[in-house]
């Protein structure tokens, strides 16, 4: 039975409103595998950057004038200079930040590549600026107009522009455009459009009512996806809060879930692993009633898959099996699929299972997932290229830095706005950095591919 504004609790705002957005799922069609760890990413992918670039292999010479490279303090090595400066030792650093120790000890000492979201909560911890744990002062711009452009996206609900928006018919092409750039990791086109689509999503709330909201969420959302991205975390929690509001106003209580799931992620990254670990309990009790519908189902396997990540992060390992098992047997169930702009099914689960294996430290379980994943020809860009981090991540964690050069070439390959602007992206080259005696030429074009300096 699928969840109406009438039966789901703490949605009593919804009542009276039986519209509802389009649950129709596309399916991903099975695909060929990726071939694992190439040495050379030379291949152009339609994620809305072309200028593909091909990189030396391992023992080739690097031709080129590398004009930029690796910085010699990586992300650990600041989180331990700020530790000292507040006269914390790394258990009480772990416990304020809900992490584990034995992570953090690894991280500080460049042994391990972090997370956004575990950058954020030791940041939080430290009273500082995740933009100090990265090293943000010795980046060079990226996407320049960006920021701004989120900003008027995201600057008011209320003081609606004087226009007459185009028709839902029209708006709704644009609108699922955006969510396949978010997938591609196009963060260029969608900086040019999703002002303009906002101005006139908002006018049409007025107008069209719920239908029009159920866009706006999905602006909203890549909105969010742009802000932290660039490692703008008050921008980020100011998107999930517009996508909140916009959700609230769509009549479809399975959308406010999703709202919620990104929510949680926004809360982890700036440190508030307990809030996000409340939402997310709260959410996942509000839909496992309906969890007989599909639509239904699809969402609960996303709350558990964040549940899970978020029980991760404070290394709390039987709590992440808990969550996974659950996630499992409903990813079987409905399949690799795209529900309310969310992945979900059993490539996904994978994903999510080998970043949680690398960060509770299961090395030999991570390479084993990585090696067994299976990304369908049609898997969205953004995922795709977060699987090969988090096997770069994995081979780091195993001792093999030559082997996550490769796997970082495959993630600038399929998506190239995503590695040159991901602060994870970042961390780890770092971290590779520290692992390898000297840095590779494949490294040394990769660090200046991302705007790493000296």
């Amino acid at each position: 039975m699928r969840p109406t504004p009438e039966r789901m609790p703490g949605h009593e705002q919804y009542r009276g409103n039986e519209q509802h957005g389009d649950h129709g799922f596309h399916q991903v069609p099975p695909g060929p595998r990726i071939p694992q760890h190439r040495s050379t990413c030379d291949a152009t992918h339609e994620s809305g950057h072309e200028d593909a670039l091909k990189l030396p292999s391992q023992g080739q010479h690097f031709a080129g004038s590398v004009g930029c490279m690796l910085e010699p303090e990586h992300p650990g090595r600041r989180i331990a200079k700020y530790r000292k400066l507040r006269g914390m030792t790394q258990t009480k650093l772990a416990m304020a930040a809900g992490v584990s120790k034995n992570r953090l000890a690894k991280v500080e000492t460049g042994a391990a590549a972090a997370s956004s979201v575990w950058i954020g909560a030791v940041a939080n911890a430290l009273g500082v600026e995740a933009d100090l744990i990265y090293g943000i002062d010795n980046e060079r711009p990226r996407l320049d107009g960006t920021i701004p452009a989120v900003r008027r996206v995201l600057a008011s609900t209320d003081l609606l522009p004087s226009l007459e928006p185009d028709s839902l018919e029209q708006l709704r092409p644009l609108v699922e455009q955006v969510v396949r750039w978010r997938h591609a990791a196009a963060y260029a086109k969608l900086t040019k459009v999703l002002p303009d689509l906002a101005e006139q999503l908002l006018v049409a709330g007025e107008r069209d009512g719920a239908p029009a909201y159920v866009l706006l969420t999905s602006v909203y959302r890549a909105a969010n996806t742009l802000s932290h991205k660039l490692g703008h975390n008050d921008l980020s929690m100011l998107a999930t809060d517009r996508m909140v509001w916009a959700a609230e106003r769509s009549a479809d209580p399975l959308l406010l879930a999703t709202t919620q799931y990104v929510k949680s992620a926004a809360l982890a990254r700036i440190g508030a692993t307990a809030q996000a670990i409340r939402l997310t309990d709260r959410t996942i009790a509000d839909i496992e009633p309906y969890a007989a519908d599909d639509t239904a189902a699809a969402v609960l396997c996303a709350l558990h898959m964040r549940r899970a990540g978020l029980a991760c992060l404070a290394g709390d390992s039987d709590t992440t099996d808990t969550h996974f098992g659950a996630a499992g047997g409903l990813a079987e169930r409905v399949g690799d699929r795209q529900v309310l702009g969310t992945i979900v099914g059993p490539t996904n689960l994978r994903l999510w299972e080998l970043n949680a294996a690398v960060d509770l430290g299961r090395v030999a379980e991570a390479q084993k997932i990585a090696k067994i994943v299976r990304l369908p020809a049609e898997f969205p860009r953004e995922r795709s290229a977060h699987y090969w981090l988090d096997t770069a991540r994995a081979h780091l964690a195993a001792g093999k830095p030559d082997d996550a050069v490769d796997a970082l070439q495959e993630a600038r390959s399929i998506a190239p706005e995503y590695f040159r602007n991901a602060r994870a992206v970042k961390t780890t080259l770092e971290a590779t950095a520290e692992q390898q005696r000297r840095a590779s030429n494949g490294l040394r074009a990769l660090s200046n591919y991302a705007g790493l300096k000296d």
